[in-house]
């Protein structure tokens, strides 16, 4: 009857998987596998607090099992117990060294219980087991990203292309890392993958950053625009809408465009845009010329090098006199350019910084006047404030 339950489990149909678990621990209400499996399934089906309690008799039962501990973990991660979660997966990888899964996920755990180091030794441990681990990688990367390790992050994206020569992450935060091959902007695969990751945590993650990017775009326009008519707006780069929520009350008509379906739908879950597009944010300003009175772009344009495109872009699609408002980070003037020549650069966290001669000279290039460009701080990040330039202009 296990094994039954086990082939319906595999197979997605959950009513009868669950049905014949249930079976199986009414005749051996200790049945260690049933107690695991049946809390897979229950965690599986939006309800990990039972799966919580159906996992926990499962390791009381066969204390030994390291995938029981496992799941456990998981759960808890879920539940937001991140220490007892801590706990359950470093007693899976006691139990089984060789469990390269065990060690990642103990590595992530670590790395949201803020013990960097520690988490980066465990996930050095699952890649040492299992060299072609390719989640182990990312991650890892973010970790060493927060230590300031550099060099050796530039080192692990390298060895990530030997198992994943297309992978357009590894390919991208390569060139952050080193230094060395810098793209004029991001590809769109990377943008893609990235966001499309991140889409479900975004919200939560930029909390923790105290992110402010939308309030200041928002902020900026409001005082612009104070005493106007409602206004056409395009939100360039809308994300989750954090941006367009600010916006809803100044617009007559708001769009959202964002490269990543996944943050398109949560975008859509706030009931503010009347139109959202997943697309391309240059084709889809150049297919829409002169069809809005606004475009904003909060750290949209921190994926781009070369801005000559996307500004272009958004003169195209702005009515005489529209504004453009958008935020970048700002390049460390100590590294700006005194020749005149571009000047921006990849930084290691794989985003671009600007500095505002350059900002200002492609805007005129592009046909903007009015350019009014302000600093403050985007967000906090490795402990210090990133300070990014807050930017209005007119279409001339």
């Amino acid at each position: 009857m296990l094994q039954s339950a086990i082939a319906e489990h595999k197979a997605g149909r959950l009513a009868d998987a669950e049905a014949a678990y249930r079976r199986v621990l009414q005749d051996q209400p200790g049945n260690p596998d049933a107690l695991n499996f049946l809390g897979m399934l229950r965690c599986q089906a939006g309800d990990p607090a039972e799966a919580e309690g159906l996992l926990r008799r499962s390791t009381q039962a066969e204390p030994s099992n390291p995938h029981a501990w496992l799941n456990l973990g998981n759960v808890l991660v879920i539940l937001g117990k991140q220490e007892e979660a801590r706990a359950a997966f470093t007693r899976a990888t006691e139990l089984a060294p060789d469990l390269a899964m065990a060690w990642f996920n103990l590595g992530v755990c670590l790395g949201r219980c803020k013990q960097p180091l520690e988490a980066a030794s465990a996930l050095h441990r699952a890649l040492k087991i299992e060299p072609g681990y390719l989640p182990a990688y990312e991650y890892l990367g973010h970790v060493l990203y927060r230590l300031g390790n550099f060099a050796e992050a530039a080192e692990l994206y390298q060895e990530w292309l030997v198992h994943d020569p297309d992978n357009a992450i590894a390919r991208h935060m390569l060139a952050a890392t080193s230094g060395q091959g810098a793209p004029s902007r991001a590809a769109n695969e990377y943008v893609r993958q990235v966001f499309d990751g991140f889409a479900d945590s975004f919200d939560e993650r930029l909390a923790s950053l105290r992110y402010r990017a939308p309030q200041l775009v928002a902020q900026r326009l409001e005082r612009d625009a104070a005493g106007d008519a409602p206004l056409e707006i395009l939100d360039a780069g809308c994300g989750t809408g954090l941006c367009g929520q600010l916006l809803e009350p100044l617009a007559s008509r708001l769009v959202g465009v964002d490269l990543s379906v996944g943050m398109i739908e949560k975008a859509r879950e706030r009931e503010v845009y009347d139109e959202l597009v997943a697309a391309e944010l240059c084709e889809l300003m150049r297919s829409r010329p002169a069809a809005f009175d606004g475009v904003v772009s909060a750290d949209t344009l921190v994926y781009f090098g070369e801005l000559e495109e996307p500004l272009r872009a958004a003169r195209c699609c702005l009515r005489a006199g529209g504004r453009l408002i958008f935020t970048v980070e700002r390049l460390d003037p100590s590294r700006d350019s005194a020749s005149g020549t571009p000047s921006f650069r990849l930084e290691p966290h794989g985003r671009y910084s600007h500095s505002e001669g350059y900002v200002r000279a492609v805007l005129e290039g592009a046909g903007f006047g009015a350019i009014s460009i302000e600093t403050g701080v985007l967000r906090w990040e490795r402990g210090a404030e990133v300070t990014g330039l807050i930017v209005l202009a007119r279409a001339a």
